[in-house]
């Protein structure tokens, strides 16, 4: 290194007094500040040491530092403590502002109460019908099928069994003989009773030996033996003749009662067996459907106001809007305990046959009441550790509970037995945050201004009622 800057310095001429004059001139003229180069004869460019910076500088370079900072961080900070401010102005209104509810007076039902349950509508008879003979089934009398209309004792079917008839001509020919039987014994008896009474009387003068009375003795009890051995094979023969009449007589199918055809499971032509009772197997199924019967199941609640002989309606899907009258034909008069509920039977009249057995209903009771019930809504109820409950508003707007006790619930509504009266309003959408003792501001319904707005708008002033004038 130091060969090198010897050289560069042997390169570099000598400079005058008036060079070095003038190249101070330039260095504190208007290039102060920059960096003076001189070149050599191999035209290189040597750096010049930069000036050093006053305490001025330093100063002013530090106040400008502060004072962009400064602005930066107002600018960041304002608009933050507006929004802190914001935010605590409308937490303050919000902790201080009235919670709004939503109220109602309580509703109140007529004299009499509906109650609406599931029902099953039923035939009011129906009978599955067996064969009772075994043979063939005979071709159908004409109009007998499913839907059929029949009469009682009506003629539905016949069934071919030539071996009870041939069983039954037997049995008569056993009772032809049994008769002839009982004949023939019967005289053996007159004979040997006369005989008898005649060596009874002999025997008396001594004309005959006690070993002959003995003799007509013992021929008249035989014959008597025998007389009663036949009359009972005359009872026997007709027993079986009864037996076999029966018999035959199933061979007529007919219909027990009036009603209609329902089921049928045999053809013209079919073996019928008299032991095939499995269901299904039936020959017909016989329907009574002038009237039916509609079974429903009622809670012990209202199971004491249900008594035999009292109005109720028939509601099905097919005919809305059509209720069918009926009537509470009888009670189960005992509560199932595994369901808490009554079984109850409501006959229908049906002469026109709108109605079908199987079909799912609904039975319309009406309770008569009396007095009017109170109905609210079931969001208005509040259940807590202090019990079943309902936030009522005073005339000051002010909110209190009261103990409340639940009757028949139905659904989106409830009845109240006791707690509330029909004037009380009652807060509908009640919460946690609503404490005991707290003023509300009530929410007035749509359309229908509270009264405190309606005196509200009539102590506006006049020029605010009264249109301008153009």
């Amino acid at each position: 290194m130091h060969s090198e800057s010897a050289t560069r310095n042997a390169h570099v001429p000598a400079r005058s007094p008036e060079s070095a004059s003038n190249g101070d001139a330039l260095t504190h003229g208007p290039q102060q500040g920059r960096g003076r180069v001189e070149q050599n004869h191999d035209e290189h460019q040597i750096p010049v040491d930069l000036p050093e910076v006053g305490t001025l500088g330093v100063v002013l370079i530090a106040v400008v530092a502060l004072a962009l900072f400064g602005g930066l961080f107002l600018l960041g900070w304002m608009p933050h403590k507006k929004q802190q401010a914001e935010a605590r102005k409308e937490a303050a209104e919000a902790s201080s502002a009235k919670p709004i509810v939503d109220v109602s007076k309580p509703k109140t039902t007529s004299g009499a109460v509906e109650i609406v349950l599931p029902g099953d509508v039923q035939a009011y008879q129906t009978t599955a019908i067996y064969a009772r003979t075994n043979g063939y089934l005979k071709p159908l009398p004409p109009g007998i099928d499913i839907g059929a209309s029949v009469k009682a004792g009506q003629l539905i079917a016949e069934i071919s069994s030539p071996e009870v008839d041939a069983e039954l001509e037997q049995a008569r020919a056993s009772l032809e003989q049994a008769n002839v039987n009982v004949g023939r014994a019967t005289n053996e008896y007159n004979f040997n009773k006369g005989t008898f009474e005649r060596y009874e009387g002999l025997s008396k003068t001594g004309g005959v030996t006690q070993q002959q009375l003995d003799e007509k003795r013992a021929a008249f009890n035989i014959a008597t033996s025998s007389l009663k051995a036949a009359q009972a094979s005359v009872l026997v023969a007709q027993a079986a003749i009864k037996r076999l009449t029966e018999l035959q007589s199933f061979e007529r199918v007919t219909a027990p009662f009036d009603g209609v055809i329902t089921a049928r499971n045999y053809d013209a032509g079919a073996l019928i067996s008299a032991t095939n009772t499995s269901p299904g197997k039936e020959l017909f199924r016989v329907d009574q459907t002038d009237t039916l019967r509609c079974f429903v199941s009622v809670p012990q609640g209202s199971s004491t106001d249900v008594k035999p002989g009292q109005d109720a309606d028939l509601l099905v899907r097919n005919y809305p809007g059509k209720p069918f009258k009926g009537s509470v034909a009888r009670t189960a008069g005992a509560i199932d305990p595994a369901t808490r509920t009554m079984r109850v039977e409501v006959d229908v009249p049906n002469a026109d046959h709108r109605l079908f057995p199987g079909m799912y209903g609904q039975i319309r009771f009406k309770i008569p009441r009396d007095r009017p019930a109170v109905v609210l809504p079931t969001s208005a109820f509040i259940f807590n550790a202090q019990g079943l409950r309902v936030a009522v508003v005073d005339g000051h707007d002010t909110v209190h509970y009261r103990d409340v006790t639940i009757g028949r619930d139905f659904g989106s509504e409830a009845e109240v037995t006791q707690g509330v009266t029909p004037d009380d309003r009652v807060v509908t959408n009640p919460g946690e945050h609503i404490a005991e003792g707290v003023e509300v501001t009530v929410n007035a319904p749509k359309g229908k201004p509270d009264a405190k707005s309606q005196q509200a708008s009539t102590r506006q002033p006049q020029h605010e009622q009264q249109p301008k004038q153009k």
